[in-house]
């Protein structure tokens, strides 16, 4: 992801990167794992660019609880306003699929 994500496109939107990133969870043998792994590490980093990549990617949820969840985008929101209704939208989205 950290190759991809350097060698992108200058003026690619985060959702065109994301959208990759979430074909390649169901291409990869360990079901994306991996690219699950870095995307909560990217919604904790302190990268705009990262962070809103990550919150763009729809496949799966970040975290394993809707707490954690609410907890690190709390941190988002506080950091970067902008990405409030986005994250709002995910946690609504996670709540009417209770996962």
């Amino acid at each position: 992801m950290e190759s991809l994500f350097e060698s992108r496109a200058p003026n690619l939107p985060a959702d065109g990167l994301a959208e990759v990133f979430d074909r390649l969870i169901w291409c990869l043998a360990d079901n994306g794992a991996e690219i699950c792994k870095v995307k909560e590490k990217w919604l904790e980093s302190d990268s705009f660019d990262r962070c809103s990549i990550a919150l763009h990617m729809n496949e799966t949820f970040p975290y394993e609880t809707i707490e954690e969840m609410k907890s690190s985008f709390d941190k988002i929101v506080s950091k970067w306003p902008q990405f409030s209704d986005k994250c709002d939208e995910i946690l609504k989205r996670r709540a009417e699929q209770n996962v």
